[in-house]
């Protein structure tokens, strides 16, 4: 295969998956490992994407926000074993924070837990509660068209209103070095609200949000567990997560 095709595939296989391992664009290219590592040099030089431990992503703005329907029917199958983890974590008469997003959404079918109470920031997750015969509340504020959470003084003003015995919580990047990162400033103090609000948080989080760092820094608690996949297990960054954070799943 030719250097351009090489490129041309390893970008549009960055594309459909964001972050890759070494051995994904190995066994997707067919080429060796040595000419993997040339073409990321090369594509990195030509600031085409940035190789991290063990493989490479995108190069995107620390500031785009990727759009909530998108991310819905990426890594579908990683993002429900995340989420039946999450489910199995709430118990009878629970009071609990879901936050926005396509991963924390995927959680809902699998919460058989009784006499739930359920406040969410986020639109999309509020027919489906429903659906599940769940008490639900909405937070108040501006509904961002990207994401379809609520944000702003007035959802921080509702959160204070409550206290919850759980959060669930969605992340756009982690990062060993930088921590808990998300596009957007306001998102992030939902989260950091609903964080210190909750006796136990969580970030429900799959692999292709490793190895990201976004503009706005989430501030964590010391009680915040990440939920993970077998799949995160795989990173190389997976024995320094586990000494930064509790890991529920992603056991090799």
């Amino acid at each position: 295969m030719i250097t351009e095709k090489r490129h041309e595939l390893i970008l549009t296989e960055l594309a459909k998956k964001d972050f890759l391992t070494l051995q994904e664009l190995i066994e997707r290219s067919g080429c060796s490992a040595s000419t993997v590592r040339r073409d990321l040099s090369k594509l990195q030089q030509m600031g085409k994407l940035s190789r991290v431990h063990g493989g490479a992503t995108l190069d995107t703005s620390s500031k785009l926000e990727p759009n909530l329907i998108d991310k819905r029917s990426q890594n579908l199958r990683e993002k429900q074993a995340i989420g039946k983890l999450a489910a199995n974590l709430i118990h009878d008469n629970d009071c609990i924070f879901i936050d926005a997003g396509s991963t924390t959404l995927e959680m809902i079918p699998y919460i058989t837990a009784r006499d739930l109470t359920v406040v969410t920031n986020g639109l999309t997750h509020v027919e489906e509660l429903l659906k599940q015969g769940i008490k639900t509340f909405i937070v108040g504020g501006h509904v961002k068209s990207t994401t379809l959470a609520t944000i702003g003084g007035s959802a921080l003003d509702t959160l204070r209103r409550y206290r919850f015995d759980k959060a669930f919580l969605g992340i756009n990047g982690i990062d060993v070095n930088h921590g808990l990162t998300t596009p957007d400033e306001q998102e992030a103090l939902v989260k950091e609200y609903a964080m210190r609000l909750s006796q136990q948080s969580y970030v429900l989080a799959d692999h292709t949000k490793y190895h990201r760092r976004y503009f706005a820094h989430v501030a964590t608690s010391d009680q915040l567990s990440i939920i993970a996949s077998t799949q995160v297990a795989q990173l190389d960054c997976y024995e320094q997560l586990q000494q930064q954070y509790s890991i529920i799943g992603g056991a090799k």
